[in-house]
């Protein structure tokens, strides 16, 4: 579509709704003065302050009295660029080893086990300049974690009898992300580094990288010299008051050692100005071809305040009319862009521009490139506009005003990194600011954008490669760039096709909030209410009470059999999409930069939409949408090439990591009609534009329509609204509910081997549950929360089996169940699931010497959970559209849940356990994925594995089972055997 049409369609929509009064202009009132020492948003509730230890410790504290679950993220200024030059992965090496117990709680799994009991998660990552921790929990047990988290920084144990087994769990990790694309890109890059920058070692490290008979001895003095006061930063969320926050942080982080320490400040680039520009051609394992420009580029911290790089970046990656892209995708050589200024550092970094080619524009690649040249000397000479500059200002101030609350762990974690670069009154707003248009600081980033500062990397299947990288086996060649090539490049041709984009149409203009038309109750919480029905139609809505902000969430289904009744529908119903979406690339990049967007996805079910924004600007990119769903104007060639795409994409799942493959066969094996990627890709293979055109045709005029409107509208909005929507697209009557079988296992143990290209093994067991009741869910989502941290202490941190270890819930559609998953770089799968079953026979015994008290928080814990209020309007929507397809109208699934778990004791969870878990008719499907190099032990092990159905194929599995359909809090209807 293109933009004329928009404006047209904006000018009918905006007169239409001023005409029904929906168009008000007043702004929406302040709340109170907000008592907070760093600068917020006029609609901010939660109080922040922000300070400093007396050690040097920087800390911020938030208050939000309506929290259910608190927070904490401790932020350390040193990564992995300060490893020792012959000691790669030390940082993050000693990031895990944190974990491993300390003075004040010397058990290995003691921090994991105190958090997941009370209902939280915890976790750690190391990057460049940082390395981050951080949790969430109960808000009741805030006080205690911090406690356990402060000794992380006090007391370590560094416990030497874990040393062994923390560099297997990192050569784990290491193994586990060999088969990576981008890792494997990222390690043929490394060797083209500077070496004197530490960008050119290993960052994550491996066994063989930490083979130091020092090891124990370096890590320490690594941690006495880094992990100091003033290099670290603690952000703490809670519904506690400041002053409290203030006490249990200050009696404890005081306790942090004050030395004196600065953070790396490199002073050598990580390319050396002779090296550039240089070509790297890279092999992938996908199927893939990456256009990537990578240009050195100085530090930003010095630019926070306007952020010239951002809006070289928005001009950049824009793929509106007469954009770089907008080009390349007409000329059949472009599927995709992305410009990626640097994030905020200290040190030098790049700034990237990654274009995705289809194969034609892999043959054309010189001239993409000076596309992208000729694009960027157009910036120069003509993109240098303060109203450009002002327009993304405007989006700033509106999307930090507006900005919706994320869960207190994420608040804790963003605030925690910002602490290392921004002022501390610009904590929330820095990202935002864009203080002042400055063209020469502009022109200045454009001056580093040049070819002869450009590492240009080619990622596609049949480069040209005469070296293997060092780690990854990265098949790459370099070659210095130099003579014609370059000199056009220099001075490309301008090409008068490539203009700037246009004026953004989607910023909102109109900010108000709508008076609540509802009723209003502090002991009752509104729910969506039916405002029409017909045959084949029903519209839900709910105007907002809870979080009063100026945005709207509209959601369709459009129920049809259809949309999945072969593998030949599905692959039309998702060509369809592409289309579509396809078509709204003019307009996708414009509504995201301002804060609308939409998906549209396929499902058992049938097609949906799903559009989320500002209500002022909503209406303009449903129409939009509408209009291409009901008439893609595509052309015969673009759809060979969207085609073809589809076809690459199904090729490559087959390079999926080995979790996804696995999780996607047990699918296949419990869900009726699940199609493989396989047979996908067969139905594809003859399928025409004009199949697809008459596919959406069928479709649309065969579903039934189920709608929900939330948010900042009226009921008469809201009818307007749905009615367009219905007179575009209308429901049809007399159509039967879409429903989702799954097979109900037999009473016995099956065993399903995979064979997947990874060097790794794996398992993934898998039990099921009886029903879909309430209860059953209850029982095995309690089981999933106790058995959690117990299973990942043995199996990845005492047998160190793996660094990929998990178990949890699992629902098929609606039935539950659990799942449990070791991947492993040395261990067969046979040998695998003799470690996990003899875990779960051990867990017998642990739940039956649980005492009441240890049960019961865990019970709380999961309680809480279940029953902490959504944090924004676009959650709330998500589950009360949830509720609509599970069919309850109440809309207190999650409440309902959480009393059948307090009805739980400890004796009856212990019987579950036993009879739905170990008995010899407990319901089991394993999968096992048996890796390089391992199929002798796997052999031999395999003869120790009792009572266990070989099933060669899902088909198997499925004849032996029954079909059932799942529904809300049911026992499930029996339908007819498997065929």
């Amino acid at each position: 579509m293109k933009r004329g049409v928009l404006i047209a369609i904006t000018t009918g929509v905006i007169v239409a709704l001023a005409s029904a009064g929906l168009v008000v202009t007043s702004a929406s009132n302040p709340g109170a003065e907000n008592p907070s020492n760093i600068i917020v948003s006029e609609r901010e509730d939660r109080v922040f302050h922000q300070y400093e230890l007396e050690n040097g410790l920087k800390v911020v504290l938030v208050s939000d009295e309506d929290a259910e679950v608190a927070a904490a993220a401790l932020n350390v200024s040193v990564g992995s660029w300060s490893n020792p030059a012959d000691l790669p992965g030390l940082a993050h090496f000693l990031e895990h080893m944190l974990f491993l117990g300390t003075e004040k709680y010397p058990n290995a799994d003691e921090y994991h086990q105190f958090i997941e009991q009370n209902g939280g998660n915890n976790n750690a990552y190391t990057a460049d300049e940082n390395t981050l921790y951080y949790f969430d929990i109960d808000a009741e047990h805030l006080e205690p974690a911090l406690d356990r988290l402060a000794q992380f920084f006090i007391a370590p144990l560094f416990d030497a009898s874990y040393i062994e087994r923390e560099i297997n769990a990192v050569q784990s990790e290491f193994t586990a992300s060999l088969q990576d694309d981008n890792r494997r890109r990222e390690d043929a890059v490394r060797e083209l580094i500077n070496p004197e920058h530490p960008a050119a070692n290993l960052a994550i490290g491996n066994a063989q990288t930490l083979d130091n008979d020092q090891l124990r001895e370096r890590m320490q003095a690594f941690y006495r010299e880094h992990y100091v006061a003033n290099r670290l930063s603690l952000a703490v969320v809670g519904p506690q008051d400041i002053e409290t926050l203030k006490e249990w942080v200050d009696s404890r982080f005081n306790q942090i050692r004050s030395v004196s320490s600065e953070p790396l400040q490199l002073e050598v680039p990580q390319f050396s100005t002779s090296q550039l520009p240089m070509l790297i051609e890279v092999e992938p394992r996908r199927e893939s071809r990456l256009l990537q420009f990578r240009f050195p580029v100085p530090a930003t911290v010095a630019e926070l305040d306007t952020k010239p790089y951002t809006y070289l970046a928005s001009l950049l990656d824009h793929q509106g009319p007469g954009t770089l892209f907008e080009a390349l995708k007409e000329r059949g050589w472009a599927d995709g862009i992305s410009a990626r200024a640097p994030g905020t550092s200290r040190n030098s970094d790049t700034f990237s521009i990654a274009l995705q080619l289809t194969p034609e524009g892999m043959t054309n690649w010189q001239s993409v490139a000076t596309m992208m040249f000729s694009y960027l000397q157009t910036i120069e000479q003509e993109g240098l506009n303060e109203w450009r500059y002002e327009e993304l200002q405007t989006i700033n101030e509106i999307n930090f005003e507006f900005a919706e609350q994320v869960s207190p762990t994420a608040t804790a974690q963003h605030l925690a990194t910002r602490l290392m670069h921004y002022p501390a009154d610009q904590l929330l707003v820095g990202p935002y600011r864009l203080a002042q248009f400055d063209a020469e600081a502009i022109q200045r980033w454009l001056s580093y954008l040049q070819p002869d500062n450009a590492l240009v990397v080619l990622m596609a299947p049949d480069v040209e490669t005469d070296t293997v990288s060092e780690w990854y086996e990265t098949p790459y060649k370099a070659t210095p760039l130099s003579g014609s090539v370059v000199a056009g490049w220099r001075a490309p041709e301008q090409d008068n096709n490539l203009t700037l984009p246009e004026e953004n149409l989607f910023i909102p203009e109109d900010l108000t909030v709508l008076p609540f038309a509802g009723r209003q109750s502090d002991l009752i919480h509104n729910t969506p209410l039916i405002i029409e029905q017909a045959p084949g139609l029903s519209v839900w809505f709910e105007q907002d009470e809870s979080f009063r902000t100026p945005k709207l969430d509209i959601t369709v289904m459009m129920e049809s059999p259809e949309a999945n009744a072969s593998a030949r529908s599905a692959i039309a119903t998702q060509l369809l999409i592409d289309l579509v979406d396809d078509g709204m690339t003019d307009f996708r990049y414009d509504a995201g930069r301002a804060g609308s967007g939409y998906g549209l996805s396929s499902s058992k079910r049938g097609l949906q939409i799903r559009l989320y924004g500002y209500s002022d600007r909503l209406h303009v990119l449903l129409d939009t949408l509408l209009v291409e769903l009901t008439d893609p104007g595509v052309s015969q060639p673009r759809f060979e090439q969207l085609k073809s795409d589809l076809q690459r994409r199904l090729r490559n799942t087959r390079e999926d990591p080995v979790l996804n493959q696995m999780v996607r066969r047990l699918n296949t094996a419990l869900i009726r009609d699940s199609r493989t990627p396989e047979a996908l890709l067969e139905a594809l293979e003859d399928l025409t534009l004009d199949d697809v055109l008459a596919h959406r045709d069928t479709l649309l005029n065969n579903q039934a329509m189920t709608m929900l409107i939330h948010g900042n509208q009226t009921e008469d909005g809201a009818l307007q609204l749905a009615n367009r929507i219905s007179a575009m697209i209308p429901p049809s009557a007399g159509n039967d509910p879409v429903r989702v079988d799954v097979a109900a296992l037999p009473s016995r143990r099956y065993r399903h081997e995979m064979s997947i290209d990874h060097n790794d093994s794996a398992l993934l067991g898998y039990y099921q549950g009886q029903d879909s009741s309430l209860r059953e869910r209850a029982l095995f989502t309690l089981l999933g929360r106790t058995m959690s941290a117990s299973y990942f202490a043995e199996m990845r941190t005492e047998e160190q089996l793996g660094y990929i270890v998990f178990s949890q819930n699992f629902m098929a559609e609606d039935l539950p169940g659990l799942i449990v998953y070791i991947q492993s770089p040395d261990t067969d799968p046979a040998l695998l699931q003799l470690f996990s079953d003899r875990f779960m026979n051990r867990y017998l015994q642990q739940l039956r010497s649980l005492d009441s008290d240890e049960f019961n928080r865990y019970k709380a814990g999961l309680i809480n959970d279940l029953t902490t209020p959504e944090q924004n309007l676009y959650e709330l929507s998500q589950t009360y559209w949830q509720a609509i397809m599970d069919g309850n109208p109440n809309f207190n699934t999650r409440r309902r849940l959480a009393s059948a778990v307090e009805a739980i004791s400890l004796d009856g969870f212990t019987r579950f356990f036993e009879n739905q878990m170990l008995r010899d008719d407990a319901k089991r499907l394993v999968l096992h994925q048996v890796g390089r190099g391992m199929e002798e032990a796997y052999t031999e092990n395999g003869t120790n594995l009792v009572g266990f159905y070989t099933a060669d194929n899902v088909q198997t599995i499925q004849e032996a089972s029954r079909w059932i359909t799942p529904t809300f809090n049911n026992l499930p209807e029996r339908l007819d055997p498997v065929q």
